[in-house]
């Protein structure tokens, strides 16, 4: 029997319900679980260099030695940006 969620008291401990992984994408050899709580398995084959994409970009906010945000004269976030790309 397939569980997606565990509450215990009034506390959600599992919660699988908005999970969006499917066996199309997940590694060959790696099992999970979709939203309905039943076991997948990986059907994706090994991935070449011709798979990744040409640029990936992250975002972050810039934070300071203990942790806070930095922000600008506005009280708006700074955020900073990390490109990877295909050489």
């Amino acid at each position: 029997m397939a569980v997606n969620k565990v509450v215990y008291g009034n506390e959600t401990l599992i919660d699988l319900t908005n999970d969006t992984v499917v066996p199309e994408v997940l590694r060959r050899g790696y099992t999970a679980h979709k939203a309905d709580g039943t076991v997948i398995n990986g059907e994706q084959g090994i991935l070449t260099f011709d798979d990744y994409p040409n640029e990936e970009k992250f975002f972050h906010e810039l934070q300071d030695s203990d942790g806070e945000r930095i922000l600008d004269d506005s009280g708006g976030t700074i955020w900073s940006k990390t490109v990877y790309r295909k050489v």
